[in-house]
């Protein structure tokens, strides 16, 4: 339990510092060759979150909550 805690809150607050998310998406469009290739499939990549500054203050108080609270439920032993 702890530890899907310390995840959680560790990706939002992640999420607050760094004002970037994870989407899936399409590959990043190549230059047109002459070899024929199978499609590729989609893959992570990071795009802008557009957080307002109130917006990153909530994530980042809600990630650190989070993040208390697993570590007493650590200390607790569950």
């Amino acid at each position: 339990m702890s530890l899907a805690l310390i995840l959680a809150g560790a990706a939002l607050v992640a999420i607050a510092l760094f004002n970037h998310v994870p989407q899936l998406g399409p590959p990043p469009v190549a230059r047109p060759s002459t070899r024929v290739t199978a499609p590729s499939r989609p893959r992570p990549r990071l795009v802008h979150a557009r957080l307002t500054e109130t917006g990153r203050a909530t994530l980042t108080t809600l990630g650190g909550s989070i993040l208390i609270v697993a570590f007493f439920l650590a200390l607790s032993g569950l």
